[in-house]
C-alpha cells in the first residue's frame, strides 16, 4: 500500500505540468544488445536462414514468461485529489480492450477485456523485428523485390510511406528503422522473404509461444492480415519481454527521424516515426497499427514517476488511439 501510494504521488508530480501527450525518451533503457535500427493507415543478400535456437538471454521461458511476470493486479484506490474538469473518465475510452501495467513489477493498474483476442495490426512488426534480428546480422543485405511490393498491394494498402521501391537493397539495420518507425509493410515483407517466408512466419509463432502468448498468431510479417491476432494481456507480456531482454528493438521506436544517404544500393531515405508520442522526452517506445479489421491499435511505454508503464489499446475507434491512451494516462492520477 505504501509503495503504491508513493508511485501514485510520483505520477501526480510528473504529470502536473504535462498534458495527455506526455510520453518517454529511452534514456533509461540499457544500451545492451545490438544497435538495430511503424503502418501507414490501411484502407489499410539474400541470407540463408539459421535454425531456431533459444539462447540464455532470449527465449528461455518455455511458454511461462507471461504467467510468471504478469500475475499481479492492483485495484485502483480512492483518488488523492479531485479530477481536473478537463480529464475525461476512463469510460470514455473507445478501445474494445486495453491494459495498463508496470513493466518492471508486472503490476496491472487497469484493464478491460484484456484476454479477448483481437486483430493487432502492425504491433505484429515487433515480433517480425525480434525474429529478424535473431536470424540475420545487422549488416545482412536485403533486396526489395517486385513480388513483395505486389503482396502488399494485394492487401489493399496505399502508397508505401517509407518510399522503398523494388530494386533497392538495404542492410537489415536500415530496414529495421523503416519497419518500426514508418511501419513499412514492404520492409516487413522483404525481411520475411529474404529467407523462406513460411519458415519465418513459423518462427514468429514459435517466439510468441515462448514469450507466453499461445493464443496469438502470425499470419504475415506486417499485421495486414486480420488473422494476426492477440490479446492486450499477451501484448503486455511481449512488451515486458522486449523491455527486459531486447531494449535495442524498443530503442528504435523512440527515434523521431532517421536518414540514410544515397548509395549504389539505394536512394536517400528519411524515415519518420508515426507514433504520436515519438519525440516526447518521457516516451520509452511503442508501436502503432491500423487496418480495417483492427481499427486503431497502439502500444505506448511511458516513464511515469520513474516506472516504465505500458499502455496497450486494441480496436480503438479510428483516429482515437492517442486520445484513448491519454485518458488512461490521466486515469493513473486518480
Amino acid at each position: 500500500m505504501r509503495e503504491h501510494r508513493a508511485i501514485v504521488a510520483a505520477i501526480v508530480a510528473a504529470f502536473a505540468l504535462v498534458g495527455i501527450a506526455a510520453g518517454i525518451r529511452m534514456a533509461e533503457i540499457q544500451t545492451a544488445g545490438r544497435a538495430q535500427s511503424a503502418t501507414p493507415p490501411v484502407s489499410s543478400e539474400a541470407s540463408s536462414s539459421q535454425p531456431f535456437e533459444k539462447s540464455a538471454d532470449r527465449l528461455h521461458t518455455d511458454g511461462q514468461y507471461l504467467s510468471t511476470k504478469s500475475a499481479t493486479t492492483t485495484t485502483k484506490k480512492a483518488p488523492l485529489s479531485s479530477t481536473p474538469a478537463t480529464v475525461q473518465p476512463v469510460d470514455a475510452v473507445t478501445a474494445e480492450a486495453y491494459i495498463v501495467g508496470d513493466l518492471e513489477t508486472g503490476t496491472i493498474y487497469a484493464e478491460k477485456d484484456a484476454d479477448t483476442s483481437l486483430p493487432v495490426a502492425s504491433i505484429s512488426k515487433l515480433v517480425t523485428a525480434l525474429v529478424a534480428t535473431d536470424i540475420y546480422s545487422a549488416t545482412t543485405t536485403i533486396s526489395i523485390e517486385p513480388e513483395e511490393l505486389q503482396a502488399v498491394i494485394n492487401q489493399g494498402v496505399g502508397p508505401e510511406q517509407a518510399g522503398l521501391v523494388p530494386g533497392e537493397r538495404f542492410t537489415l539495420d536500415e530496414l529495421m528503422h523503416a519497419l518500426l518507425m514508418d511501419s513499412s509493410n514492404l520492409a516487413g515483407e522483404a525481411i520475411a522473404s529474404s529467407t523462406d517466408r513460411a519458415h519465418f512466419l513459423n518462427l514468429m509463432s514459435q517466439y510468441l509461444w515462448e514469450i507466453g502468448m499461445p493464443t496469438s498468431f502470425a499470419a504475415d510479417p506486417t499485421g495486414l492480415s486480420r488473422d494476426n491476432s492477440g490479446t492486450a494481456r499477451g501484448i503486455f507480456g511481449l512488451t515486458e519481454y522486449l523491455y527486459r531482454h531486447r531494449p535495442d528493438i524498443l530503442a528504435i521506436t523512440t527515434i523521431s527521424t532517421y536518414s540514410i544517404a544515397t548509395t549504389t544500393q539505394h536512394m536517400a531515405h528519411t524515415f519518420v516515426n508515426i507514433h504520436p508520442f515519438a519525440g516526447d522526452p518521457l516516451f520509452l517506445g511503442g508501436k502503432t497499427g491500423h487496418t480495417n479489421a483492427a481499427q486503431d491499435t497502439m502500444l505506448t511505454i511511458m516513464d511515469i514517476g520513474g516506472h516504465p508503464i505500458a499502455f496497450i489499446v486494441l480496436r480503438s475507434t479510428s483516429g482515437e488511439r492517442a486520445r484513448d491512451t491519454g485518458i488512461l494516462i490521466e486515469d493513473l492520477k486518480l
